[in-house]
């Protein structure tokens, strides 16, 4: 807007009918327009690209291309400004069209007064803005949305390698457990010849025992006080 003016682009192709929504717009009571004119679909296409204006009054007739086709063009280019369809009397079809190819509004003419016209420009722009408000939020919410998914993966994905981890850890502990055999409980062992009675009633060197229920192996060796009483002219150094 152009201080409290509103700024209007009229793509037709008719100057009557432009001189007539010139007039329309000159008895608004509320509102004060600044109209600009283009007459053919180049000129309008290019004009509102440039989205310079508040709202688009766009006629179906516009030499060998139609209104209706401008809309679609500006619908595949992205743009989305506040377009009122501007048709004859009888165009209910059109009229459908058009809202479907993006228009905001649509009015007859011929049968346009100056309030209608005025409160239509209104709400069209109250409601374009509404709707890219609205936009805003929602991919303001689909974003958020996004990143709290792709949050959620990388937890995801961090809690299933602990996890593996975690059953990689027990099943090293498992497997060390399963290879450690531990003497617990009491020995039955001879007091005179040292040997162990097993589970089945044998008796076993202490050496053999051992090595059957432990991972331990033995090397052997002999103490001083046996080289003394086995070697008595030996010194333990020789």
């Amino acid at each position: 807007m152009l201080g409290n003016q509103t700024t209007v682009l009229l793509i037709e192709d008719d100057e009557d009918d432009c001189i007539l929504v010139r007039g329309l717009l000159a008895e608004a009571s509320n509102s004060k327009f600044k109209l600009d004119w283009v007459r053919n679909y180049d000129a309008g296409f290019e004009g509102i690209s440039r989205r310079e204006h508040d709202v688009y009054l766009l006629d179906y007739r516009l030499g060998p291309r139609s209104g209706l086709d401008l809309l679609r063009d500006l619908k595949q280019h992205g743009c989305d400004v506040p377009i009122i369809f501007l048709t004859g009397q009888g165009g209910y079809e059109i009229d459908i069209e058009a809202m479907r190819a993006g228009a905001s509004d649509y009015l007859v003419k011929g049968q346009i007064s100056s309030d209608q016209l005025e409160r239509s420009i209104r709400y069209t722009i109250e409601r374009k803005h509404g709707e890219r408000e609205l936009k805003r939020h929602r991919d303001h919410l689909e974003e958020m949305v996004r990143e709290r998914t792709t949050q959620l993966e990388r937890a995801n994905k961090k809690l299933r390698m602990e996890i593996a981890e975690r059953k990689q850890l027990i099943a090293q502990l498992q497997d060390a457990l399963a290879r450690v055999k531990r003497l617990t409980g009491l020995l039955p062992i001879c007091a005179w010849c040292k040997k162990i009675r097993d589970d089945k009633g044998y008796w076993n060197h202490v050496e053999a025992y051992i090595a059957e229920h432990t991972e331990a192996d033995f090397t052997h060796g002999i103490c001083p006080e046996c080289v003394k009483r086995q070697f008595p002219k030996r010194t333990v150094d020789e």
